[in-house]
């Protein structure tokens, strides 16, 4: 069953509401929940997606619940075993790595996209949501607030990406960015954040892209990158520690963050 991390159809403030009415569009509610939900580590790595629990935890129909997590099973959060259902996608040190490296590549390359397919409106777009992110600070101890946060900062990146006119990009960069936000949320020690100035580097960057001026803002994207390595850094160690504890058989998975901890046996 989920943990006690509330979950994301719990809340009322409208940042953090689904995209779509759960009463017209149900699949479509229930497929950002979950996704979200699996993100925010409301559901652990591994764990059986019963439809029945869902429905029950989603208090939506049989038919929305099956549909959305067909559709969760392309993004890289779900998995399908044969003949046993599905679960959530498992976490790795190898996983984590391979995917870090992909987003950034991926990121980079659509961004450059869209400084040369971006047009007027794009332009006027991102620095409509740029002003709307920067209404909203950067929480870490309200799961309501920091989910506001974490969809203003996801929000403001698709502006960005926007541009880049490929659908395909988008959905590549969605999926991994999405992918690497649970391991942020499972992993990180957030604390390392807390002092960054994501508003004060997000207003750089929405300027170079406004000024057109290419080599500011691949400079700035690059800091904007290695300004976040301690941060990451604590995931990658986070992960290194885990793997080592499961490979001794001194421990198992946390249901609550996916971090390991000690048995019942290691600990008498």
């Amino acid at each position: 069953m989920p943990t006690a991390i509330p979950s994301v159809s719990t809340f009322s403030a409208s940042p953090a509401l689904a995209p779509a009415d759960p009463e017209r569009s149900p699949t479509k509610a229930v497929h950002y929940w979950l996704g979200r939900d699996i993100v925010r580590g409301v559901f652990a790595p591994l764990e059986r997606l019963k439809v029945e629990q869902l429905v029950a935890f989603y208090n939506v129909g049989h038919s929305p619940v099956r549909e959305a997590i067909l559709l969760l099973s392309t993004s890289g959060l779900v998995i399908h075993e044969p003949q046993k259902g599905h679960r959530v996608a498992p976490v790795s040190l190898a996983d984590y790595r391979d995917l870090i490296g992909v987003y950034r590549r991926i990121y980079r390359l659509t961004l450059e996209m869209a400084l040369e397919n971006g047009d007027d409106a794009w332009e006027e777009a991102v620095i409509v949501q740029l002003h709307r992110s920067q209404k909203i600070g950067k929480f870490f101890d309200d799961p309501e607030r920091r989910e506001m946060w974490q969809r203003s900062f996801a929000n403001l990146h698709y502006r960005l990406l926007s541009g880049c006119g490929s659908p395909l990009m988008l959905r590549m960069w969605s999926d991994l960015g999405n992918r690497l936000e649970r391991y942020v949320n499972l992993f990180a020690d957030l604390e390392v954040d807390r002092p960054r100035d994501h508003h004060g580097e997000h207003r750089a960057i929405v300027d170079a892209l406004v000024h057109r001026d290419a080599t500011r803002l691949e400079a700035l994207v690059r800091n904007y990158f290695e300004m976040g390595a301690a941060f990451h850094d604590t995931i990658d160690a986070a992960l290194v520690a885990r793997e080592a504890e499961i490979a001794s058989g001194k421990a198992t998975v946390s249901r609550k963050r996916g971090r390991p901890r000690k048995s019942l046996a290691a600990e008498a």
